[in-house]
């Protein structure tokens, strides 16, 4: 069997972070520790709270992972991203809400971005995962992270009044990161829709509406586990 190496790039979900209050926590027991530990073998986490692609462009990461890759390996690259790229600047939102905003990443510059990176890996024989977003509850990110950093009352002007359009907006990259797997084949691991079945899925949540909690990785776990074995990924022999 070919050895592994898997590299992860993604945002502080990725990383495993959770917030407590005003505070970041990182989790020992993320989802990526517990992939890790089905597989046996160790995963590279380059994931960064903040995180969108286009700082991963700035920063050159797939130019410099390709310089140091080993062909004796698997080498797969997972892209768990996107969240921050469809998120706004808030303040500016705020002080001039009836003009046209655009998030981080506008969502054609978040595709073509995507495909150049993956063409890149795949020209070297890398493999490319790619996962979807975990669900944003509109109303706790609104109350409890937007309107603690801008004024929520202008910010509603920007949203007509509907907060929900946060959630739709975020759904957006979602289908997005799916639409890209489907068309350069890449293998999409799907987290999201596993919570839009929950009832009660903001149990799973941190108080910010946006980190899936110590549980939440769990279940994260869970569904990309289930899905590694149906793409046929076993664990690594034990050393």
């Amino acid at each position: 069997m070919q050895e592994l190496y898997i590299t992860l790039i993604g945002d502080s979900i990725a990383k495993g972070i959770i917030t407590k209050g005003s505070r970041l926590a990182k989790l020992q027991d993320s989802a990526c520790s517990l992939i890790e530990n089905f597989l046996n073998c160790k995963i590279k986490n380059l994931s960064v709270f903040g995180q969108t692609l286009k700082r991963v462009a700035e920063k050159k990461i797939i130019e410099t992972y390709i310089n140091n890759l080993d062909l004796t390996k698997r080498n797969i690259v997972v892209f768990s991203i996107g969240g921050n790229d469809s998120d706004y600047n808030w303040q500016e939102v705020a002080e001039n809400p009836t003009l046209n905003h655009y998030p981080k990443t506008k969502s054609d510059e978040f595709i073509t971005l995507l495909k150049q990176m993956i063409n890149k890996l795949k020209k070297k024989d890398v493999e490319v995962w790619i996962t979807g977003l975990p669900p944003v509850n509109s109303e706790r990110y609104f109350k409890n992270v937007i309107s603690q950093v801008a004024d929520g009352k202008e910010i509603l002007k920007f949203y007509g009044g509907d907060v929900s359009n946060i959630q739709r907006h975020q759904e957006l990259y979602n289908f997005l990161l799916y639409r890209t797997a489907v068309n350069t084949d890449c293998k999409f691991l799907d987290v999201r829709s596993h919570f839009l079945k929950k009832r009660d899925f903001l149990n799973s949540y941190c108080k910010d509406g946006v980190h899936p909690n110590e549980q939440g990785h769990k279940e994260i776990a869970s569904e990309i586990i289930k899905q590694l074995i149906d793409y046929g990924v076993k664990p690594q022999p034990k050393k």
